[in-house]
């Protein structure tokens, strides 16, 4: 039922996008099929990694017992990859069509992905799981659109704002005791 509310919840932001796009006029019909299919690709991700960190939330949440250590380091590296991703997210946000250093940008990105890592890799760490999944490599499992702030600035900047106000609440992390 969670992937079925999230997929109508991304289709519905995808014919926002689409209206937004057709009716103010802030795309060609060359760029809006381009523009609509990268911010739909870049809303998916956004939401499955979302949707990845709560689920190993809820399995720590629900299988470690509080006063165990590995609950606690599970429970600070979520929060700090949910600071270092929604940081991330804000960076893009706020600075759509900004001129910004492209090494600044790539960092925010990496620090994103190595920090939601660490938090997969410390929840795995936490729920005991046999001794072959604990070789994966959490960075191939996030997963961060690429030119998620060039499509947005393509927008115009009222479509945009209204936009990034009504996906924020799919795409930003919650907080650990939200859960």
């Amino acid at each position: 039922m969670l992937v079925i509310n999230k997929s109508i919840s991304v289709l519905s932001a995808t014919g926002i996008l689409l209206l937004f796009c057709v009716f103010v006029g802030g795309c060609t019909s060359a760029e809006e099929g381009d523009t609509l299919s990268a911010l739909q690709s870049a809303l998916s991700t956004l939401v499955a990694n979302r949707t990845l960190a709560e689920q190993f939330v809820r399995d720590v949440k629900t299988s470690v017992n509080p006063s165990e250590p590995e609950y606690q380091q599970a429970m600070e590296s979520y929060e700090e990859a949910r600071d270092s991703y929604n940081h991330f997210l804000d960076n893009v946000e706020s600075g759509a069509g900004k001129a910004k250093s492209p090494k600044r940008e790539m960092q925010l990105g990496l620090d994103a992905q190595n920090s939601t890592a660490d938090f997969f890799q410390d929840a795995t760490r936490a729920l005991k799981p046999s001794i072959n999944t604990r070789a994966i490599d959490f960075r191939r499992a996030v997963e961060l659109p690429n030119n998620l702030e060039e499509n947005l600035h393509k927008l115009p900047k009222r479509t945009r704002s209204s936009l990034v106000d009504q996906l924020d609440n799919q795409v930003r992390w919650r907080s650990w005791g939200q859960m």
